[in-house]
């Protein structure tokens, strides 16, 4: 009994050591990177800029009009223009890297909605905004959140992801179904009003 005992203490005691040989392409995610921070240092608004941030790029387009009822809220590093409505609703226009099918498969998933190929990408209603091409994005369930924000329920994202050549323009608008569901016409106005900075 006592031999059993000392051999599994033994086993308990030897580790083995792992060595990594695999890499992948670096993404829009890797940039920047804050090893020591919290989600809430690397999402939040109002959060301090990381030491090796770059300097935010200037708007590649400008709103003609805004939908009556939105209200501009502060940009930031993501957010080019940024405005909120209803009561969580919020809207805002970012540049992004990656790829279109990379961009909208991430908003897919962060609704746990099935990923799409490039097959399933052709099929999204095609968009042209400001220049940029891209197709519209709707998905409704289960917010499961993420970039700060809690999970929910019962809400909705309806956007644009637009590929042009300052890189990847997203129009996102996302909240509560029955404040997104309402927004509908609005977001395709906003879109349309959308134009190239001078």
């Amino acid at each position: 009994m006592l031999l059993g005992f000392s051999l599994i203490l033994g086993a308990c005691g030897k580790r083995e050591e792992v060595t990594a040989t695999e890499t992948r392409p670096t993404t829009m995610r890797d940039e920047n990177l804050q090893l020591d921070a919290t989600s809430d240092e690397r999402f939040k608004e109002g959060r301090p800029a990381p030491a090796t941030s770059v300097e935010t790029p200037p708007s590649p387009v400008v709103a003609e009009t805004v939908p009556e009822g939105w209200k501009a809220a502060p940009g930031s590093s993501f957010r080019l223009l940024n405005y909120t409505f209803g009561t969580k609703g919020e809207a805002y226009v970012s540049l992004s890297r990656g790829g279109v099918l990379e961009n909208v498969n991430r908003w897919l998933g962060q609704f746990g909605a099935e990923k799409l190929d490039a097959a399933g990408l052709e099929k999204l209603k095609p968009i042209e905004v400001a220049g940029f091409k891209g197709v519209w994005v709707s998905v409704d369930g289960d917010f499961g959140g993420g970039m700060g924000k809690a999970a929910e329920s019962d809400w909705s994202l309806r956007g644009v992801v637009a590929a042009g050549p300052q890189g990847i323009l997203t129009v996102k608008m996302l909240g509560p179904t029955v404040e997104v569901t309402s927004e509908d016409e609005a977001l395709k106005a906003f879109v349309a009003g959308l134009e190239t900075a001078k």
